[in-house]
């Protein structure tokens, strides 16, 4: 599958501790092997946008689309009330 991380997302990685930036590029790059990885999560509300936590505050949103075999990441970062909007 093909991976693209969103330019907003790309700027929220940098923004990360660099502990967190190093589990994030783990989870990323497993995500880009199995786009399903144990732990993620539907987002509800959301068709086709996923959830999987980086650490304990932490999250990736992405979005799969199977047709065209590409994942989005649209969010990584902090989890807060403006997290799944």
């Amino acid at each position: 599958m093909t991976l693209r991380i969103k330019a907003s997302a790309r700027k929220d990685l940098l923004k990360l501790p660099d502990a967190i930036l190093l589990k994030a590029f783990r989870l990323i790059l497993q995500i880009k092997e199995d786009p399903y990885p144990r732990g993620f999560k539907k987002v509800r509300g959301q068709k086709d946008k996923l959830r999987i936590w980086i650490d304990r505050n932490y999250r990736i949103l992405y979005e799969v689309d199977s047709d065209v075999e590409l994942i989005d990441i649209v969010y990584v970062g902090l989890k807060n009330e403006s997290t799944y909007r």
